[in-house]
């Protein structure tokens, strides 16, 4: 196969162009041979995609759920633009410390970031201590907050004019009212937390219907 083709369009340069599409798409996952680069790189800049999560997969150029829960650099605000892209500059500020598929990529011969993509990726029980209360909290969240059961509901929402039923509306409000409680327990910002709880229910959401957005400020 040849692998010279970005969006239909044949590259034939052989050295990065600097043109920061790669990084306006999205921050990298993080792999086993990213473990060390944490020292640089601190957790509220990490963002947890829970395993149901809707992902889009660059080796099938679609979206895809989540089989595994997956640590990405996180994006700017909502958006997945890389918080680490320069974008006037078009650099990366954290360059001598990026992670592996970053080192990997060069749109013009994906062979070695496909390669990278097949490394073992790392998941929140490398990150934290399951013996710790954080642990026991992330614990906690996953089973009363599932991404599959709010997917499910919202999808099915979908088919009667866009209406949150009473069970995902519990469900969405339950969840941000755990988050507040441990963001207040431990001084942090809700954004501080993606990396251990993921993204809020409602944020997930929002690109099936832009209805979930009323939860922002709830």
């Amino acid at each position: 196969m040849d692998r010279s083709y970005v969006s239909g369009e044949k590259m034939t340069f052989r050295e990065c162009q600097r043109c920061g599409t790669c990084c306006e798409k999205g921050g990298p996952a993080l792999h086993e041979a990213d473990l060390g680069l944490l020292e640089h790189i601190p957790m509220s800049d990490v963002v947890c995609l829970r395993r149901g999560e809707m992902a889009f997969d660059p080796r099938t150029q679609s979206l895809q759920p989540l089989s595994a829960e997956l640590m990405k650099i996180r994006g700017k605000d909502r958006g997945w633009e890389c918080i680490y892209f320069l974008s006037q500059a078009k650099t990366c500020s954290i360059y001598s410390h990026r992670p592996l598929e970053c080192r990997s990529l060069f749109c013009a011969d994906t062979a070695a970031v496909l390669e990278a993509m097949a490394v073992p990726t790392l998941s929140r029980q490398d990150m934290v201590p399951q013996e710790s209360a954080l642990w026991d909290c992330i614990t906690d969240h996953e089973n009363n907050f599932p991404v599959g059961q709010a997917l499910r509901l919202a999808k099915a929402e979908t088919d009667f004019a866009g209406s949150i039923c009473s069970e995902l509306d519990d469900l969405i409000r339950r969840e941000i009212h755990f988050r507040q409680v441990l963001a207040d327990r431990v001084q942090a910002a809700d954004r501080d937390l993606w990396a251990y709880l993921g993204r809020p229910l409602w944020l997930v959401l929002l690109p099936l219907n832009p209805i979930f957005s009323r939860y922002e400020h709830a």
